[in-house]
């Protein structure tokens, strides 16, 4: 048995809308995280990174579920402003050292608090997305719009 990858043509129009997105995006997570910038691994900075990428996620959900098939309102939106918003890259290297900051001197307790910081911040933005995705359904089908 052979698998076939059919490689989908890149649509390089759509490139302009994602990075002006992905400019908006960024812009505004570093408008909101400014006062916490530079993110460290105190609570609060994972808890602003957490915020910033479950908000994201809910947006992104939302976007995709309401927008349908409409492809440069999704490159724009999701792909390029949500994708510039969020900052996962920078959540997961707090990850790594919060739960040795937390736990002090204890290897166990590092890896327990690594391991429910990991659920939390997978889960929730995971939860969100969800819910995001399930409202823009919605509202698209009480708008009349296709999914």
């Amino acid at each position: 048995m052979t698998v076939r990858f059919e490689r989908t043509p890149i649509r390089w129009g759509l490139l302009p809308l994602i990075v002006l997105g992905g400019a908006i995006g960024a812009l505004a997570r570093g408008l909101l995280t400014l006062p916490f910038d530079p993110p460290d691994a105190s609570v609060s900075g994972l808890v602003m990174l957490l915020s910033v990428n479950t908000l994201g996620s809910a947006l992104l959900g939302l976007v995709n579920g309401a927008v349908g098939d409409r492809v440069r309102l999704r490159a724009f939106l999701g792909t390029g402003m949500l994708g510039g918003f969020t900052s996962y890259s920078a959540l997961a290297p707090l990850l790594g050292v919060w739960p040795l900051r937390a736990a002090g001197d204890s290897p166990g307790a590092a890896a327990f608090t690594g391991l429910i910081g990991l659920i939390v911040v997978i889960a929730l933005p995971f939860a969100a997305a969800l819910a995001g995705v399930l409202l823009g359904r919605r509202i698209s089908r009480e708008r009349g719009g296709r999914e």
